[in-house]
């Protein structure tokens, strides 16, 4: 199941969307969710009171509150960094004042049908791989967490923290093993003693990055090259 959300105050648009998405998900097997708001206001108001979507194809020309206004909040207020924001737009200048909302992508008007499943497969692919599940065992305990739910993990010697939204766990390990659960499944290793999710990156830099809650972590001079091809892929 994935939940996609269309906010734009042109209905003919919200239909094009919405239909090309549908024709995709029906013939592709896959259960889909779509709602529509015409206004950043409303579709704001509904987040606060719990909406939740996967995918959201957002205007940044709208009335009163635009699309920008509303990625910040949903980003800076609700604290929501699991959406993936799709700003549309018909003019291609807004696309570098947007990083700081951390879209998942940028659409030019008019819309093409592959352009919008072209970011729509992406999507799918990476909602998939954020709803999977790292295991760890601490005193012969297996736990778990949605990767989705963590930020990064720390190597500390012979033990591994792993940095959540909501706390932070301690377990005896080695990276390698965390290697295994995660690389190529939105984690990036970033340093020896560093594996980052990619969703929870603000801010690159060509010896650090930073994390959404403020923290900086270094990159290694020898994962420079792969930071820099997968921010390659980005744009």
């Amino acid at each position: 199941m994935i939940s996609i959300t269309i906010c734009d105050d042109e209905p003919g648009t919200c239909s094009d969307i919405e239909n090309i998405i549908l024709n995709y998900t029906h013939s592709h097997a896959i259960e889909t969710v779509i709602e529509i708001f015409y206004s950043g206001e409303t579709l704001y108001e509904s987040m606060e009171k719990g909406y939740r979507t996967d995918l959201l194809f957002l205007d940044i020309q709208l009335f009163e509150m635009n699309g920008v206004e509303v990625g910040k909040k949903i980003r800076e207020q609700l604290g929501n960094e699991k959406i993936s924001i799709i700003y549309i737009s018909s003019k291609e200048t807004y696309a570098m004042s947007l990083f700081q909302v951390r879209p998942f992508d940028f659409l030019v008007k008019p819309l093409t049908r592959e352009r919008i499943l072209e970011t729509l497969e992406k999507c799918i692919k990476i909602t998939e791989i954020n709803k999977g599940i790292f295991y760890f065992n601490i005193a012969k305990t297996i736990h778990k967490l949605y990767f989705d739910e963590i930020k990064y993990f720390e190597c500390k010697g012979k033990k591994i923290e792993i940095h959540s939204q909501n706390d932070v766990i301690e377990y005896y390990s080695g990276m390698k093993e965390v290697e295994k659960q995660v690389i190529g499944k939105g984690f990036l290793a970033i340093h020896k003693s560093y594996i980052v999710n990619t969703m929870f990156i603000s801010a690159y830099h060509y010896e650090s990055v930073k994390i959404t809650d403020g923290t900086v972590l270094p990159v290694s001079q020898k994962y420079r090259k792969k930071m820099k091809s997968y921010l390659l892929e980005l744009l």
